[in-house]
């Protein structure tokens, strides 16, 4: 692939990532996409990117089944990529958050 085929694969990459995050955001938060993070992290004692990280970590172990050759019989190698990618976007939205004055460690949920 080359430099002008790389950017154009990019393109369609970041495309993809807006549309999926947009997407499944609807299904899983509310007007806050990291509520379901803060949430559930707290459920675990964990903080949100804590427990971003941990989704990560199980997209990582199952991308490393599905590469071994293990036949996907729902979610594709594509797909998890780009779980992986999309769980990446929200923990630096995260990470991000934490740094934002009206940010507060303690909102209770």
């Amino acid at each position: 692939m080359n430099l002008k085929e790389q950017e154009i694969e990019l393109s369609k990459i970041v495309d993809e990532i807006k549309h999926t995050m947009f997407r499944k955001g609807n299904d899983y938060a509310n007007e806050d996409r990291l509520s379901n993070f803060k949430l559930a992290g707290n459920i675990l004692g964990l903080s949100a990117s804590q427990n971003c990280l941990s989704l990560i970590a199980t997209k990582v172990a199952r991308l490393g089944v599905l590469i071994k050759g293990n036949e996907p019989n729902n979610e594709s190698i594509d797909d998890s990529i780009l779980d992986l990618i999309c769980y990446s976007c929200l923990l630096s939205m995260i990470e991000r958050e934490k740094k934002q004055p009206e940010f507060t460690q303690n909102e209770s949920f």
